[in-house]
């Protein structure tokens, strides 16, 4: 299976993975066989789902302490944490081949 470049970059992006190393390239390969037995499982006459809570409530059972926990973030949006960048993007084909060659020196 060919997987075109560009696509292959948007994929580090994603998922933060290099897959130049052995570890990625495993990583990225894992993932696609994964993925392949999702197309074996038959799914005619399933109805598809809104959400997989659907049979039940997401309610606080106990606590009611959103809005005090909420006002110790410092960034919040409605009412929700907003959680700052974990990790730094990995850089582009172009970056890492530049990077790579000012490394040999």
């Amino acid at each position: 299976m060919h997987i075109p470049a560009n696509l292959v970059d948007q994929l580090e992006r994603l998922a933060l993975v290099d897959f130049r190393t052995k570890q990625g390239l495993a990583c990225l390969e894992e993932a696609i066989r994964f993925a392949d037995q999702l197309h074996a499982v038959d799914t005619s006459g399933v109805e598809p789902m809104e959400s997989v809570l659907e049979d039940r409530e997401d309610a606080v059972t106990e606590g009611d302490c959103a809005e005090e926990l909420l006002q110790l973030s410092k960034h919040t949006v409605e009412e929700y944490f907003v959680a700052p960048p974990g990790n730094i993007p990995l850089p582009t084909r172009e970056e890492r081949a530049t990077i790579l060659k000012h490394s040999e020196l």
